[in-house]
């Protein structure tokens, strides 16, 4: 650490930034396109799209910005740097990669399979194999990026655990 310098800093600010990417997709691009594109999803609360729209929304830029907002305080209550830069680097990437993979899931199944899910004949057992598969990916990513929050949560609780460096 120099002259009051931490790690947490760099995450910080990178989650920050990336949260305000998300709030810019989600709020001037994803919602406006929700009520001016006529089709299925226009609208209706509850569609799939509507879940990216507010995964965007809630986890890119609300989550994110908690983040940061954590990676930045917590060397700071912990009186020492970040515990681990290589689980906050390898943190800040998954949540890159991840969480747009699963929202490109969602704006798939909600532009390709909107139509079927809102059919009155559709069930489970005539459910389009595309649409599962899609539903498979997301519940994977969706996993593993679980997964990749306790790694942040474990870094977190170790920069604040530790003693103070002297």
């Amino acid at each position: 650490m120099k002259d009051g310098f931490r790690t947490g800093d760099i995450f910080g600010r990178r989650f920050i930034m990336l949260s305000l990417v998300y709030f810019i997709i989600g709020t001037l691009w994803m919602g406006p396109i929700n009520f001016l594109i006529p089709g299925p999803s226009s609208g209706i609360a509850g569609s799939v799209y509507d879940t990216a729209h507010w995964h965007v929304v809630f986890v890119g830029f609300i989550a994110f910005f908690v983040i940061g907002a954590v990676y930045y305080i917590a060397p700071r209550i912990g009186g020492r740097d970040l515990y681990s830069k290589r689980l906050a680097t390898l943190h800040f990437w998954a949540s890159n990669i991840l969480f747009p993979l699963a929202v490109a899931f969602f704006l798939m199944i909600s532009i390709v399979y909107e139509s079927v899910l809102n059919s009155p004949s559709f069930s489970l057992s005539n459910m389009p194999s595309g649409l599962l598969i899609s539903y498979f990916m997301a519940l994977i990513i969706m996993f593993v990026g679980i997964g990749f929050q306790g790694l942040f949560a474990y870094n977190i609780f170790m920069t604040i655990r530790m003693k103070p460096s002297t």
